[in-house]
């Protein structure tokens, strides 16, 4: 089986993860594939930074320059939702802002969870709606947001002793997710993980062209994925719909920018099935 989870840590800089409390991201690091230097988007928003991981294109291509509750949808159809759905697989998504509803079309989510972020418990309570459901459902993708590093960094600023901790909370929700899969794996369904960020953050926004913004985290573990590797090439956000394709055994979408982070795969992965939309 080639189910994947995608955990997207809104805000997560790359050197948090060295700073704060963070042992699920260091395992699967240890364990997997990892880049602290991966690249997102400018405008280096929320919503315009989503649409580029799930459709594979920059902002002024697919049209998303705002974090604005109605955005350009013409390239939802090419989304990665769309694009594994037109292959046969289950889609699922847990998030806490409503506005990444537009990441996916109607019927292109089989599953999908919405609970706002107003305090910490929230965040635990995302995480284990999510882990029970991989355990239950075994979807073949399924998409966790954890939003609460990057409300503590507006509140408090990037790389602050709350912006640190709120790190720890994700990373300990990332950990519920862990012992899932592993769950899952006990039954006989093996799923990789995806681990990244949207953009980090400097003082109190990450609306700036700045290193501190603009560099993300990228971590794959899974099956076919090299053991503790750290890439030397770049990554860029483009790239990670493309890559979860290659998990998943299918082939990326022909509009699609990005490339498969390769590099990521054991030799004997490398190669991808051909296979037919529709």
């Amino acid at each position: 089986m080639n189910n994947t989870i995608l955990v997207l840590i809104d805000g997560l800089r790359s050197d948090a993860i060295t700073q704060a409390h963070t042992p699920a991201m260091d395992c699967l690091m240890a364990s997997g594939t990892f880049c602290l230097a991966g690249q997102t988007v400018e405008p280096s928003l929320t919503l315009p930074a989503h649409f580029s991981l799930f459709t594979s294109l920059p902002p002024y291509s697919h049209g998303v320059l705002a974090n604005t509750g109605l955005p350009d949808m013409s390239a939802a159809g090419q989304s990665l939702f769309a694009h594994l759905k037109a292959c046969g697989k289950s889609c699922s998504a847990f998030y806490s802002w409503e506005h990444l509803r537009n990441l996916a079309l109607p019927g292109n989510v089989d599953y999908s969870h919405l609970q706002k972020i107003c305090m910490e418990n929230d965040l635990e309570m995302i995480g284990g709606a999510a882990a029970r459901h991989i355990t239950a459902r075994r979807p073949d993708f399924t998409f966790v947001y954890l939003e609460w590093a990057d409300v503590t960094g507006h509140i408090h600023g990037w790389m602050s002793d709350p912006y640190l901790d709120a790190v720890s909370r994700c990373d300990h929700v990332l950990g519920k997710i862990v012992e899932a899969a592993k769950t899952a794996d006990k039954k006989g369904i093996c799923f990789n993980l995806v681990v990244l960020s949207d953009h980090g953050g400097r003082g109190q926004h990450h609306n700036t062209g700045h290193p501190d913004v603009l560099t993300i985290p990228f971590i794959a573990y899974g099956k076919p994925v090299r053991k503790g590797h750290r890439l030397a090439g770049p990554v860029s956000i483009l790239d990670i719909a493309p890559t979860i394709a290659k998990l998943m055994d299918i082939q990326p979408h022909p509009e699609w920018q990005g490339r498969v982070i390769s590099d990521i795969f054991l030799p004997c992965s490398r190669k991808v099935p051909m296979m037919r939309l529709g």
